[in-house]
């Protein structure tokens, strides 16, 4: 039986990671009280940073990416905005129809604002791994 390669080992970790905080950050958005909108908020940032850390920790901060990887990521970015507010969106316009489905309308667009963003950190450090293996 064939030993997994060390890179894909590492890929299916920081991908767990990712998927344990956006299921912890999209918890806070199943929270009841309707006063505490900020300091979930503020809480999800802090978690979706320490996220960021965590990930870069793990493929080592690698370095050596070139300006598509870096482009890439920032458009992963603006992207995760976009589909986190599609989410949100998309449970508000079924909530008119279909009651109590809007209360899960912050837990889904923190979930996919997270998923979306670990997903664009793994592949920016994974690239420079990538391009190493290649060589």
């Amino acid at each position: 039986m064939k030993e997994i390669p060390n890179y894909l080992r590492r890929e299916k970790q920081t991908r767990n990671l990712a998927l344990d905080y956006a299921l912890g950050i999209s918890i806070l958005g199943l929270i009841p009280i309707s006063d505490l909108l900020t300091p979930k908020l503020l809480v999800a940032l802090g978690l979706l940073l320490k996220m960021l850390w965590d990930l870069g920790a793990k493929w080592k901060f690698a370095g050596g990416q070139d300006i598509l990887a870096i482009a890439g990521y920032i458009f992963g970015l603006l992207g995760a905005l976009a589909m986190a507010f599609m989410a949100w969106l998309t449970l508000v316009a079924v909530g008119l129809y279909v009651p109590y489905v809007s209360s899960f309308k912050l837990a889904a667009a923190l979930f996919t604002l997270t998923w979306i963003v670990g997903q664009s950190t793994n592949q920016f450090y994974a690239s420079s791994q990538i391009r190493s293996v290649g060589r």
